[in-house]
């Protein structure tokens, strides 16, 4: 396996992610718990998920494997993200701090860890200022619910405006 830094970060990663939108899904607890298992055993240690991916269920899955693996968990970097729609409010989408503060909090939960390694937003949002949602990633690396974060999904402009203004903050 080969690894890299997370970005401009001291943080190290393998340069294969697990991706585990399938888990609770397309495969059970028992399938997606083996497939950790030979994912850390071949090196890697980078999983990603969503609170989206099954509605969560993805998070439950990964936190109990979590939790029965404690050496492992110390070595893993949790990826998860937020943004996508969770309930029936008008106020359960999007990255404006409302939502991001439940939807992470709710993350937090179903994955039992105290920190997300790299929390990322699943999608730009046309709607919440962009400023907003990089006051909240701020504030929650100070809170220590996150110690990164990052996008996904973002066209490369969209990206350039939130390197700018993040600069700019």
């Amino acid at each position: 396996m080969r690894y890299r830094t997370l970005g401009n970060s001291g943080a190290v990663v393998s340069t294969y992610a697990l991706g585990t939108m399938t888990f609770g899904d397309e495969a059970d607890e028992a399938t997606s718990h083996a497939i950790l298992d030979a994912y850390v055993m071949a090196g890697g240690n980078l999983i990603d998920t969503a609170d989206v991916y099954s509605t969560g269920v993805s998070e439950e899955i990964i936190g109990r494997w979590l939790a029965d693996h404690r050496a492992e968990a110390e070595q893993v970097v949790i990826a998860t993200k937020g943004r996508f729609s969770m309930g029936e409010d008008p106020n359960d989408l999007g990255t404006s701090r409302r939502h991001l503060g439940r939807a992470l909090d709710a993350s937090l939960r179903r994955l039992g860890v105290e920190q997300i390694d790299l929390y990322q937003m699943h999608a730009w949002d046309a709607i919440t200022p962009l400023e907003e949602t990089l006051r909240f990633l701020d504030d929650a690396v100070r809170s220590g619910k996150i110690a990164y974060y990052g996008f996904s999904n973002f066209l490369g402009w969209q990206l350039t405006k939130a390197v700018h203004l993040g600069r700019v903050s």
